[in-house]
């Protein structure tokens, strides 16, 4: 009996330090290591919130790990969004900077899509953005309305299908009388705007933030926007208003889904439970940050934490589409290329 006592003894002192020891790891992983957030966007408001983010989500991890942004543009963020689900080890140090449109793209089967939204681990986001189409300030359209009345059938630059810079203006032309042709292939959207700049299309759409800040300084003129607006924009014609067909409607009451969900972040299927709640504690302590809302607030983007819960239930209620809305949008929303 006594024998038998003291291995029960021995093993509640195990079963004591196992948890210690996990506890240990966990907190002890991210020392000396480094934390890399990968983004398919080289310029843009996507791309200066993720550098924000990065630059204080260390001081919120065990060890203080170094946080840096890695660029991985092309095919509208699938191949930043590919390479994390497929490719990044599970390990916690790899995070995706999301374009939350992607899920458009996967619910139109386009045929670049390796992975679904619905299996990433979310680990919040930092607010919600809306989107906007723009056009050259050189051309003389200065309302919607008269841009859907001009004579001449204007160019729109586009990164690909799934993209705002594309499904946005091509909810309009289809189902707003826009007349607008668009042209795919575009790295990113600075690509795009480059082009503006060149004079090489008329039209960009795109986050509502990017275009804020391009038309700040003269190089575009927002006309029309989506349901979720930015500061700035709510006197902007609404795209769902403009609409005169309920299809319409709905294809771009879809859109809006993505734009409410906003810049998210997520880890690989896979990453150790210990990791991914310890990064998502960092990233709403960041998000919280007196220091990280200064640097926010210069560079002019409203930031406020969405959780992880509420990323997923926005994506699943976007995947849970009926058979007869995906036939309809995939009239209107296909793969190119």
């Amino acid at each position: 009996m006594r024998y038998i006592r003291i291995l029960t003894i021995l093993a509640g002192l195990m079963a004591l330090t196992f948890p210690l020891r996990s506890a240990s790891g966990q907190s002890n992983f991210y020392d000396g290591k480094t934390v890399t957030l990968l983004i398919g966007a080289k310029t843009g408001s996507l791309e200066i919130a993720a550098q924000i983010v990065a630059h204080h989500l260390g001081k919120y991890l065990p060890g203080k790990p170094a946080v840096i942004v890695q660029h991985m543009p092309g095919a509208a963020h699938l191949l930043a969004t590919n390479n994390v689900f497929n490719v990044a080890k599970p390990d916690g140090l790899t995070i995706l900077a999301a374009n939350p449109n992607v899920a458009i793209a996967q619910l139109s089967k386009i045929e670049q899509v390796r992975f679904d939204v619905r299996k990433f681990l979310w680990l919040g986001s930092s607010g919600a953005d809306g989107v906007a189409l723009s056009i050259r300030p050189d051309l003389p359209y200065k309302t919607f309305d008269e841009l859907r009345k001009a004579g001449r059938e204007l160019v729109a630059g586009t990164t690909g299908p799934g993209s705002n810079a594309h499904d946005f203006p091509l909810l309009l032309k289809e189902f707003a009388g826009l007349k607008i042709k668009l042209v795919s292939g575009y790295p990113s959207n600075s690509d795009v705007l480059l082009a503006i700049e060149r004079k090489e299309v008329d039209s960009w759409s795109a986050l509502a933030t990017t275009i804020k800040l391009a038309a700040e300084r003269g190089a575009v003129r927002p006309l029309v926007r989506g349901r979720v607006a930015v500061a700035g924009f709510e006197n902007l014609p609404v795209d769902e208003d403009l609409a005169t067909r309920a299809l319409g409607k709905s294809l771009m009451a879809i859109k809006s889904i993505p734009q409410a969900i906003g810049r998210a972040f997520a880890v690989a299927p896979g990453t150790p439970a210990d990791r991914l709640a310890l990064l998502r504690d960092a990233l709403a302590k960041t998000i919280k940050d007196p220091d990280f809302s200064a640097e926010a607030k210069k560079a002019k983007i409203d930031m406020q934490f969405i959780s992880p819960e509420q990323v997923l239930k926005d994506f699943n209620a976007l995947m849970n589409q009926t058979p007869d809305t995906l036939r309809e949008m995939s009239k209107y929303i296909q793969a190119e290329g």
